[in-house]
């Protein structure tokens, strides 16, 4: 929820400061803060309170709203008119497909990270208890509830908590790698003849939805 709002709230604003500014001044350093925040889950720790984790969507999203209207504004005002309708459907069908091999590509890095981490844990457990062990944090803590091993627990959450880290810096250098092609190919861009078009509220709101 703090993602997705702070998406909507940033979107209007983010076409006054292009407005005022550039679109390459507006969302380079937006996209860089959004790729801080996915680094600054790899503070977090298991004690960590839920308030910092909240702050930390929040600036998230805010900055990812920063980003999403103007530059999906400027792809279509390139366009002919005529070829608006198609160039709004491609777009679209990019940014959702960047969510889902954003999702599936953050997930498998933590997968194998988990993997690798809690393997040592499994030496002398049984053959059942380690398969249920490797398939997550959250059955590894079950299992080893149910076969009194609460040192198996705890090997769980240091493993996932490790994964996360690990997998947080990867999405933190991919949205910086995205940032720099921002910066590179922005200039150019911002080369029309007429001011940028109202970002796409209702696409950026979808987005937000997405990520929750």
């Amino acid at each position: 929820m703090p993602t997705a709002c702070g998406a909507l709230a940033a979107a209007p604003l983010a076409v006054r400061l292009v407005r005022r500014l550039s679109l390459r001044l507006v969302t380079v350093p937006a996209l860089t803060m959004a790729a801080l925040t996915m680094g600054g889950y790899g503070f977090l720790g298991l004690h960590t309170p839920l308030v910092w984790i909240e702050i930390l969507l929040l600036i998230q999203g805010l900055s990812i709203g920063m980003v999403i209207g103007p530059v999906t504004a400027a792809l279509l005002s390139n366009l002919p008119l005529e070829q608006a309708g198609a160039g709004s459907a491609v777009t679209n069908t990019v940014r959702q497909t960047g969510s889902v091999i954003g999702i599936a590509v953050g997930g498998t890095i933590m997968s194998i990270v988990y993997r690798r981490t809690i393997e040592p844990s499994l030496e002398g457990a049984p053959g059942p208890v380690q398969d249920q062990a490797r398939v997550s944090a959250e059955q590894a803590r079950h299992v080893a509830t149910a076969v009194h091993r609460p040192a198996l627990a705890q090997a769980a959450d240091d493993a996932f908590i490790h994964a996360m880290h690990v997998g947080a810096g990867w999405i933190a250098a991919i949205t910086l790698l995205g940032a720099a092609v921002l910066l590179i190919t922005l200039p150019a861009a911002e080369k029309k003849k007429g001011p940028i078009p109202e970002p796409d509220y209702e696409a950026a709101g979808s987005s937000a939805r997405d990520r929750v």
